[in-house]
C-alpha cells in the first residue's frame, strides 16, 4: 500500500468516524428524554382516550409516514443526507414541548399523528450510516451505534416512573416531555457540527423524474424487480413490525391493569430491558457477523414466541420482569443483522428509496398491527395481542428459513 492510499483510507476512516459519531451521539441525548413513548398510552387513556383510539391514531400516523418517508427515500438519493437529517433534528423539539401544554386527549391525538412527519430523514440517516460502514464489519458497527445510542434511555423510563409518582401521572408526564424537548434541542448540535455528506448531490440533468411521479411508482417497480431473497427479507421484518405494532402500545397497559404494576414498577422493568439489550447488542453482532445473519434472525424470532407467552401469564412485577427480560434478549439480534443483510444485498445509489420502502412497509405493517391490538386488547381480551403476535412471528421466521440467503459477495 502506498503512502497516498494510507494517507486516504485514513482520512476515509475519520471521516465516517465523525458520521458514525454524530448520529449516536445525537441519538444517545435525544433518548435520554425516551420516556415519553414509554409513558405515552397510559397518559393518552388518563386523559380521555381508549385502547382502540389509540390503535387507529397509530394506524393513521402510519399512514402519515408512509407519505414522508417517500419524500424522504426521494430526497436522501438526490440531493443528498445531511441536509434532511439535520433540518428533521431542529423540528422534532416542537412536538415534546407541545405535549406538556396539551390537556384534551383528541389533541393530543392528532399532535401524535404530526409528530410522525418526523421519518422524513429516516432513509438518509440508514443510508447514512450503512455507506460509512465496511461491508465486512456492518452489523457489528450497525449494533455498536445503536447500543451507544440507546443506552442513555436505560435510566430515563425510571426517571419517567419517578416524576410521575411523584406529581401525578398528567402533571410528571408534562414536566417529562419539558425535559425531552430540551434534549431534543441540544441533540441537534452533534449533528450540525460533526456530520458530513456521503453523497455527492446529483445535478438538475440527473435527477429523478418529478416526485409526485417517481417516489411510489419508483417504490413498487424498485421491490417487484428486486432478488427474491430481498423481498422476502422486506416481507419477513414487515411481519415482525406487525407483531410489534400488536403489542408495543399494550404492554404497559397490561402490566397496569391485569398484573396491577404502578408506573414506577414497569419504568423499571424497561430500564432493565434497555440495559440487557445494551450489553447484549455487540456481543450478539459480532456473532452474527462471523457466523451468519440469517442463523441469527431465525433464532430470535423463533424463541421471542414462548417468551411473549410467559408474559400473558405473569401475575407479579418479578414474574413480568423475568419475562420481559428473556423476551428482550430473544429479540435484540433480529433488527441489527437485518439491516446489515439489507445493506448487503442492496446497491449503494438506490439505498436511500430501498431504505424509504423498507420503513413504509415497516410503518404501514406497525400501524395495522396497533390497530388489530387496540381492537383485540378492547374486544376480545387484554392477552389477545400478544397472541397475535406469537402468530406473526413464527410466519415471519417459516419465510425467513424458506426464501432467504445470504449473498456470496456483499454491496460495498
Amino acid at each position: 500500500m502506498t503512502a497516498i492510499t494510507e494517507q486516504k483510507q485514513k482520512k476515509n476512516e475519520s471521516f465516517f468516524s465523525k458520521n458514525v459519531s454524530a448520529i449516536a451521539l445525537s441519538s444517545a441525548i435525544k433518548a435520554l428524554g425516551g420516556f415519553i413513548g414509554v409513558y405515552l398510552p397510559i397518559f393518552f387513556v388518563q386523559i380521555g382516550g381508549n385502547t382502540l383510539t389509540l390503535g387507529l391514531l397509530t394506524f393513521v400516523a402510519s399512514l402519515v409516514q408512509l407519505s414522508f418517508l417517500a419524500i424522504g427515500g426521494f430526497i436522501a438519493d438526490n440531493y443528498g443526507r445531511r441536509t434532511i437529517i439535520v433540518a428533521t433534528a431542529f423540528t422534532s423539539v416542537i412536538f415534546p414541548a407541545l405535549y406538556a401544554l396539551v390537556q384534551d386527549w383528541r389533541i393530543f391525538g392528532l399532535l401524535t399523528v404530526f409528530a410522525a412527519t418526523g421519518v422524513v430523514s429516516s432513509p438518509a440517516t440508514r443510508a447514512t450510516v450503512v455507506d460509512s460502514i465496511p461491508p465486512e464489519k456492518r452489523t457489528t458497527g450497525i449494533t455498536a451505534i445503536q447500543v451507544v445510542s440507546t443506552l442513555p434511555s436505560v435510566v430515563s423510563p425510571s426517571i419517567g416512573g419517578w416524576l410521575i409518582v411523584q406529581h401525578g401521572l398528567e402533571e410528571g408526564f408534562r414536566m417529562a416531555s419539558v425535559y425531552a424537548a430540551v434534549l431534543a434541542f441540544i441533540s441537534t448540535l452533534p449533528l450540525l457540527v460533526l456530520l458530513k455528506e456521503t453523497l455527492q448531490p446529483k445535478s438538475p440533468q440527473e435527477l429523478d423524474p418529478p416526485l409526485q411521479n417517481n417516489v411510489l411508482n419508483s417504490a413498487r417497480s424498485s421491490f417487484w424487480t428486486l432478488p427474491q431473497s430481498l423481498k422476502a427479507l422486506m416481507t419477513s421484518y414487515a411481519l415482525v413490525a406487525f407483531a410489534n405494532g400488536a403489542v408495543s402500545q399494550y404492554y404497559i397497559l397490561y402490566a397496569s391493569n391485569v398484573v396491577g404494576l404502578t408506573a414506577f414498577d414497569w419504568g423499571t422493568v424497561v430500564s432493565l430491558q434497555l440495559l440487557v439489550a445494551s450489553i447484549l447488542k455487540i456481543p450478539g453482532g459480532w456473532l452474527s457477523d462471523k457466523y451468519g445473519k440469517k442463523k441469527a434472525m431465525t433464532a430470535s424470532l423463533l424463541t421471542t414466541i414462548p417468551m411473549i407467552l410467559m408474559f400473558t401469564l405473569s401475575q407479579s412485577l418479578a414474574q413480568v420482569a423475568i419475562s420481559a427480560l428473556l423476551l428482550v434478549t430473544a429479540g435484540i439480534y433480529y433488527a441489527p443483522a437485518h439491516e446489515a443483510l439489507q445493506a448487503d444485498l442492496t446497491p449503494r445509489p438506490i439505498r436511500g428509496r430501498i431504505n424509504a420502502l423498507w420503513d413504509m412497509s415497516n410503518y404501514l405493517a406497525l400501524g395495522l398491527g396497533a390497530l388489530a391490538g387496540g381492537l383485540a386488547f378492547q374486544t376480545l381480551g387484554p392477552a389477545v395481542p400478544f397472541y397475535i403476535f406469537a402468530v406473526a412471528e413464527l410466519v415471519a421466521a417459516t419465510l425467513l428459513i424458506s426464501k432467504v440467503k445470504e449473498p456470496q459477495t456483499r454491496e460495498a
